[in-house]
């Protein structure tokens, strides 16, 4: 939750950098692997006015598990309805957006489907919770047509693995998200320098493209802070 734990000092972090070096504001990402794509996803919803984007690599939805059993249950079969997850997301903005309002999230999600530590059926869910956080986001600044276009892209790494890219777009063509499944990796970093125990060079570069859909979809996200902001957009 914000202003308490490692969310909080990790955003403490961020704006102590940015305090003391010359840093475009609306160009702060926050990425993260396994438990730290988990962080990175409750980064994303505690401390909206930070981060313009987030990545989630073989993580999880937002407050996909609060202990240790669950964070376990989470890991091996998912975590609850990613719907209801999204909505306590948005919730979570409030006091961020109240700051510095976002008109989007943009999030990209990696994950192997060989992946034994975290089963892949959390990226599918990581992806919908972050759709469902952004419908709400676009519900609570009055705009209509909030559903997002998918395209699925088939690729191949040479002499590597296979993947599945799905692109979720706006109705005027502006990236949102991205998930990237990697038929046959592992608990590892797609497209890593050189083969490690959390490392494969066979898939696709994960970090050149998150840093791709950052420069991309994390431009053109902000909104002025005196817009208004409603936190109900379900009801």
């Amino acid at each position: 939750m914000r202003d308490a734990g490692e969310p909080s000092v990790l955003a403490a972090i961020v704006e102590q950098i940015q305090s003391t070096h010359n840093i475009d504001s609306d160009r702060v990402y926050v990425a993260g692997v396994s438990a730290g794509g988990a962080m990175a996803s409750i980064l994303a919803a505690t401390y909206p006015e930070l981060f313009a984007a987030v990545a989630i690599f073989a993580g999880a939805e937002f407050k996909a598990a609060s202990g240790m059993s669950e964070g376990l249950a989470a890991m091996k079969r998912g975590g609850p309805d990613p719907a209801r997850q999204g909505q306590l997301a948005f919730e979570a903005m409030g006091p961020g957006l109240a700051r510095k309002n976002r008109r989007r999230m943009p999030a990209i999600v990696f994950h192997g489907t060989a992946d034994a530590r975290v089963n892949s059926v959390n990226a599918e869910q990581a992806i919908e919770q972050w759709r469902t956080t952004n419908a709400c986001m676009a519900a609570a600044q009055g705009e209509s047509g909030s559903d997002l276009g998918e395209k699925v892209v088939d690729g191949a790494v040479l002499g590597g693995y296979s993947f599945q890219k799905h692109i979720y777009s706006e109705s005027d063509g502006r990236l949102v998200m991205e998930e990237w499944l990697v038929q046959g990796l592992g608990h590892a970093w797609s497209g890593s320098p050189r083969p490690s125990k959390y490392g494969d060079p066979k898939g696709p570069n994960a970090s050149a493209e998150i840093w791709r859909f950052f420069s991309e979809a994390g431009s053109n996200v902000s909104l002025s802070s005196s817009d208004p902001l409603q936190l109900d957009p379900l009801q």
